[in-house]
């Protein structure tokens, strides 16, 4: 990858379904050369899919971030072992013998069987929540129709694919599909996203754990970061269970450059402690959420 594939990935990721036009717009670059650079990050597996999801706020229940080191031999059936749970949606290994574990979890009630699972088969003594988002309860009441489903699982796979032929597979028109979709947006009951696994670029790729000193907060060192407009930083997030802790997603062609990068991000003296594992594997699994949309478009 270079830096413009590192551009096409971050404005895909906020908005999956942006045309090629407007994506060559933003980075002035042209259309056909748009369009080669992302075909090429999906035949590369980079760009692994542009998915159709329901939102937590219609299923309800809570998604979890966790990890820790494996003491497994065998670390990629591990991942398969814990993919295998519906509840599982990703896992990232990286160096060192860690796994980052993303669940989606049907209820509270959920959550300890959970995290006991991921403990037990991934081997992993002293597993940590590094996050925890919680929807609630779904909606009394399924506001979504039956054709509401079928629009949502047609897309499910390819977000992007095109509204014309979503309404031909399901015998409707393309103004119904799209004012259905537009709606389900809306309400915030579907959202878009786009699989990643950038480690298939044969680049360096690394997730920083960063403790924030003291004096310093959240709120002023996550604009300051942002606004660095580094093409070598992915991602930025914080835990909201381990206070003043920050993660960062870097990309680099090579080490000399990964170590520059990080040794970067404390350049204002924000951290008093820095560490960062390289990913080598990334899988998604297909959780509970998806077996209901299949299910409720039947």
């Amino acid at each position: 990858m270079d830096e413009m594939d590192l551009l096409i990935i971050k404005e895909l990721a906020v908005d999956p379904r942006l045309s090629y036009s407007d994506l060559a717009d933003r980075l002035s670059l042209s259309i056909n050369g748009t369009h080669k650079r992302t075909r090429q990050l999906i035949a590369k597996g980079i760009i692994a899919g542009f998915r159709t999801r329901l939102s937590p706020l219609h299923t309800g229940g809570s998604t979890m971030e966790l990890y820790g080191r494996s003491l497994s031999t065998d670390l990629s059936a591990t991942m398969d072992q814990i993919g295998a749970h519906d509840c599982t949606a990703r896992i990232i290994a990286t160096g060192g013998q860690f796994l980052y574990v993303v669940g989606q979890v049907r209820s509270n009630e959920d959550i300890q069987t959970y995290q006991s699972f991921v403990r037990d088969v991934g081997k992993i003594d002293d597993l940590k929540t590094l996050g925890m988002f919680t929807a609630g309860e779904p909606p009394t009441k399924d506001p979504l129709s039956k054709l509401d489903y079928r629009i949502i699982r047609a897309l499910s796979l390819d977000c992007r694919r095109p509204l014309q032929d979503v309404a031909a597979e399901l015998g409707s028109t393309a103004k119904t599909v799209k004012r259905r979709l537009e709606s389900m947006v809306s309400d915030k009951m579907v959202y878009f996203n786009i699989d990643l696994v950038l480690c298939s670029s044969g680049d360096l790729i690394s997730i920083v754990h960063a403790k924030l000193r003291p004096d310093r907060q959240l709120k002023d060192v996550i604009p300051s970061m942002i606004n660095r407009k580094d093409p070598h930083l992915l991602g930025i997030s914080a835990s909201n269970l381990e206070p003043n802790l920050m993660f960062f997603s870097i990309w680099a062609s090579d080490l000399k450059e990964l170590r520059e990068v990080e040794r970067g991000l404390n350049e204002n003296g924000d951290f008093d402690s820095l560490y960062s594992n390289l990913y080598y594997d990334m899988r998604f699994y297909p959780t509970w959420s998806e077996k209901l949309i299949a299910k409720r478009s039947a």
